[in-house]
């Protein structure tokens, strides 16, 4: 039933295409310099009289893979534990196309974004502003505060959540300004709006980083040339109830050489506080570097680096760390048509990579090469095809690809639409 409802959905809002709109990808001008996904959202806004946004739009797709392995839904477990439920509904789930993380993709069509937000922005005098951003579909499981059980954790069931991504109010100025509640976490280059994102799947180096965090951040935009950010949140994937007592510190900084030219540096770290006497005092840091350079009005490149070291202070003391590097080069061909090639190199060592209840921690490094292409079919419609190989080497022989995780590497391949409104 659920199927037949969101398809329904799908072929009423693609039957709207030529009466939607959307910033579209392919225009280079559309990829921020100052890489922070949900902070901006590239759609065209209804202006009200209480200067109140509204925006929104659709994904929906699907990914296959050369294997043939379709979802796996049952009572029995799966050697890749990452996307199973934990038997939550007396049943674990395995995607199709494994070892893709987080951002689910699953080997069937699927709605992975119904999303609706408002906003009231801050102007040069002082006020006060705020965003709600709520969505539903196959890639909102782990925008809920899944981390403490809190707050949205229980809206939806099987492959389908629904989330306020972001909810948070502003207090202050556009230049200085404090925001408190839930928002997006930033902490990688990709993050989760569909219209933000080039590639339809998400680089493995994304994986593992929170996609939402809750806290106060204050911002400030010192000048054209900087802007900084920081401030406490609770910990990762968790609202402000924080039962857990994480205490942790996000920061940004950011300089912009020029308007077509910036670096940013962005560090998380959480103290986990109390959670057993086995795991008495853990840690996570994580650190990125991100240059973005639109060359020219066709050309734009990114190149982002990363490093995650987490420890754990219990009877003895253990850590992980987990570094790669990312990168996009897009070039716009058209108005309408713009080709994207994004590699990477991922590195870890008893991490969530690493599965270390079943392999050890023993360490692997993951390879992955995807080609997309971004079309605009109207001006508020886009078509995202693209085509992905992903090889995995681990040092104890851990294979995590096929329908029973037998092969090394895996080619997959989909298509997605954008609608917006």
């Amino acid at each position: 039933m659920r199927k037949i409802i969101t398809l329904t959905i799908i072929t009423v809002l693609i039957s709207l295409f030529t009466q939607i709109n959307i910033c579209n990808a392919n225009e280079i001008d559309c990829v921020l310099l100052e890489p922070a996904p949900c902070d901006s959202v590239f759609t065209k806004k209804t202006k009200l009289k209480s200067k109140i946004d509204f925006y929104g739009w659709v994904l929906t797709g699907i990914t296959v893979n050369n294997h043939g392995t379709k979802n796996d839904y049952g009572a029995g477990g799966h050697n890749y534990g990452y996307n199973r439920r934990n038997g939550r509904d007396g049943i674990t789930d395995q995607s199709g196309n494994s070892y893709v993380l987080m951002l689910e993709q699953p080997s069937d069509w699927k709605l992975n974004q119904l999303w609706v937000g408002a906003k009231k922005d801050l102007d040069s005098q002082f006020d006060w502003g705020f965003r709600a951003d709520f969505s539903y579909g196959t890639d909102v499981r782990y925008a809920r505060n899944w981390g403490d059980q809190s707050f949205d954790y229980k809206w939806g069931s099987g492959d389908y959540f629904a989330s306020f991504v972001q909810l948070y109010g502003t207090i202050g100025t556009k230049d200085l300004y404090l925001k408190v509640g839930k928002f997006a976490g930033g902490f990688a280059y990709e993050g989760l709006p569909a219209t933000k994102e080039f590639f339809y799947s998400h680089a493995n180096i994304c994986y593992g980083r929170p996609l939402t965090t809750s806290g106060a951040i204050l911002e400030w935009n010192a000048s054209k040339k900087w802007t900084l950010s920081g401030g406490w949140t609770a910990g990762v994937f968790s609202s402000l109830e924080n039962p857990n007592d994480d205490n942790a510190f996000l920061g940004k900084i950011t300089y912009h050489f020029n308007k077509n030219a910036a670096l940013t540096f962005k560090v998380f770290h959480n103290d986990k506080g109390y959670r057993s006497a086995a795991n008495r005092a853990s840690t996570d840091t994580y650190s990125t570097l991100i240059f973005t350079y639109k060359i020219n009005d066709r050309w734009f490149y990114m190149i982002e680096g990363a490093y995650t070291d987490g420890k754990v202070y219990g009877a003895t003391k253990t850590g992980s760390d987990a570094w790669g590097i990312n990168q996009h080069l897009i070039y716009t061909v058209n108005q309408k048509l713009s080709i994207g090639i994004r590699g990477e190199f991922h590195h870890s060592h008893a991490s969530m990579f690493d599965l270390p209840l079943l392999t050890g921690g023993r360490g692997g490094d993951l390879y992955e090469i995807t080609l997309a292409a971004n079309y605009k079919l109207t001006p508020k419609t886009t078509f995202r095809p693209e085509i992905r190989f992903d090889q995995a080497d681990y040092a104890n022989g851990y294979l995590p690809f096929g329908g029973h995780e037998n092969k090394s590497s895996q080619i997959s391949g989909g298509c997605s639409f954008i609608v917006s409104f």
